[in-house]
Order: C-alpha cells, then sequence, then structure tokens
C-alpha cells in the first residue's frame, strides 16, 4: 500500500481534546495527516445574546441547532441561572453532547437529525 503525505484542509474539531475523525480514519490507513485549520469562529453579539437569555421570562425553552450556538451561549457569564428551568431542545446527537458536557444539561429532541422534524 502506497503511504501518502496528505494535507487536511478543514475546521478543526469543536473540543480541542477530539482527535478528527478524518485525520483519525487517514492515519489508521497509514498516511502521515497535517490538519489545516482553514477558518476560525468569533462569536459576536455577546452583549445580546447575554440580553435575551437574561429575559428569561420571556420564553419556555431554548432550541440549540448546533454545537457553534452551544459554544456562544456557554460563553455567557452565569448562563445556567437562565436556561436550568427552561426546557432545552437539541437538533442532532453532536449538539446533544455539547449541551449535555458543556451546559450540563439534559436536552430533547436529539434523534429529529433537523429543524423541521423536531418541529
Amino acid at each position: 500500500m502506497t503511504i501518502y503525505d496528505i494535507a487536511l484542509f478543514k475546521a478543526p474539531p469543536d473540543d480541542s481534546n477530539e482527535n478528527d475523525k478524518y485525520a483519525t480514519f487517514l492515519r489508521d490507513k497509514g498516511h502521515n495527516v497535517e490538519l489545516i485549520p482553514v477558518i476560525q469562529f468569533n462569536f459576536i453579539n455577546q452583549q445580546e445574546l447575554h440580553s435575551g437569555l437574561s429575559k428569561d421570562d420571556e420564553y419556555d425553552g431554548i432550541v440549540f441547532t448546533s454545537v457553534r450556538s452551544v459554544q456562544a451561549v456557554h460563553g455567557i457569564q452565569n448562563v445556567q441561572q437562565y436556561l436550568e428551568k427552561k426546557k432545552i431542545y437539541v437538533v442532532g446527537e453532536t449538539t446533544e453532547a455539547a449541551v449535555r458536557n458543556k451546559l450540563n444539561l439534559e436536552s430533547e429532541g436529539s434523534h429529529c437529525g433537523s429543524a423541521e422534524s423536531l418541529a
């Protein structure tokens, strides 16, 4: 089998402790892989997000549609006090894991796979 040196251009895993599944797959096949991050996420409107979350008497639940949305909320100080009594819905199992691991909350809807199915 031929062994290749591969440059993998993609976003790194959401969790810095997590290995990239594509890089792992290629390495397991014996290839040399270098993961080169091509995008960077910066959360904007954190103040507006905090303001919206703090109006917790105006909503009954929250829907997380991606891991990035969980990361954005995780960056808000004292976020637990706003979310602990709300219904938490997620789209997808990866988002469910992020809600559980980053926010220490239980959620519903991971099996849906899309916002349309969740509705």
